[in-house]
């Protein structure tokens, strides 16, 4: 991995100066954007690393901020990576409580926690080699099953309870020995979202934002992720140019800005309890959570009707959400033929 930033900085340092790709630096260009367009106010809304551009944009720039909509909030105040792993474990076992609760589920396929736990100890200590069909390609493969490739799965799995419903099954398939479907799913995963990222960004923007306070968690150790993911950050910012953090970067968005927080009850990156944290500040803010949803929520149920009303009304205390409440939890897959009829 810090081979891998050390080739990719030396690449793109031949047309860019990669000090300047961080959140600050973006907020300044939306605001001259804003500027440009003739706009007095503007309505912000942000996914995930998003919630940390409208936040600070709105911090930096008030006069101009009209509303802010934040889904999947990355607070202010948070050290992007320190949570990974212990928010990743609770996401896991409240999902895999909902196969627990379900007779059906509970008698084909058991508990998935106890079946992923057995799971990552078997390749840890002696990883199979797994002859699978590349989903993709449908080329046949061989490989050895590591804990990476399952920790990437359930991670990325997670992030979905629609799809963290085939795990239970998934692993169920693999106590049995049959690896098969994990691996070629892992794969898919790794090839599918990897392309979706922008690396050199996200380096930017973790170097110089959040690196210096990542802290390896000894509570960590024996989790899905412990801490290999703060130790290869550490490593590739070791090699990476990186700005600096302005002083009040950490400082929580506060002020009248009306603000509507949105949360998936599931989410393994950013819980419902930093939208919690955030709301604390913002008098005209309000949080609504989404029952058994993961990490992006906007386009759930009546939420697009509830973001257009609080853009049209500047007025977050009085939308009618009852409506959330129909939203249903995803039902654990018990077999290849899909959910219980």
């Amino acid at each position: 991995a810090k081979d891998f930033a050390r080739r990719c900085a030396e690449s793109l340092a031949r047309t860019a100066d990669l000090r300047f790709y961080t959140t600050t630096d973006a907020i300044q260009d939306l605001d001259d954007v804003r500027a440009a367009l003739g706009a007095e106010k503007v309505n912000l809304m942000g996914v995930s690393y998003g919630t940390r551009v409208a936040q600070q944009y709105a911090k930096r720039y008030p006069q101009h901020t009209r509303t802010v909509t934040i889904d999947g909030i990355v607070p202010n105040t948070l050290v992007l990576g320190n949570e990974h792993a212990r928010n990743l474990e609770n996401s896991l076992n409240s999902q895999f409580k909902r196969c627990q609760m379900l007779p059906s589920c509970v008698k084909k396929l058991g508990d998935p926690r106890v079946q992923l736990d057995a799971l990552m100890a078997k390749l840890k200590a002696d990883p199979p080699l797994v002859s699978y069909r590349d989903a993709i390609t449908g080329e046949a493969k061989q490989e050895k099953l590591t804990p990476g490739h399952v920790a990437t799965l359930a991670r990325m799995f997670a992030y979905a309870p629609q799809a963290a419903g085939l795990l239970p099954l998934e692993l169920n398939e693999a106590a049995q020995g049959r690896y098969e479907p994990i691996m070629a799913l892992s794969k898919l995963l790794v090839k599918t979202v990897g392309e979706q990222m922008v690396a050199g960004m996200q380096m930017s923007v973790i170097c110089t934002e959040d690196a210096n306070e990542l802290k390896p968690d000894p509570a960590a150790d024996g989790s899905l992720l412990g801490n290999d993911m703060i130790t290869v950050i550490q490593g590739q910012c070791g090699v990476w140019p990186h700005g600096q953090r302005p002083a009040d970067f950490r400082a929580p968005l506060a002020g009248k800005v009306p603000v509507l927080i949105l949360s998936g009850e599931f989410d393994p990156v950013t819980p419902p309890r930093y939208g919690d944290e955030v709301l604390k500040s913002l008098p005209n803010g309000r949080h609504l959570i989404v029952r058994g949803q993961g990490h992006n929520v906007l386009p759930v149920g009546c939420l697009p009707k509830l973001f257009a009303s609080f853009v049209d009304t500047a007025d977050a205390k009085h939308l009618d959400a009852k409506c959330l409440d129909t939203v249903p939890y995803a039902v654990p897959f018990t077999g290849f033929y899909g959910w219980e009829p």
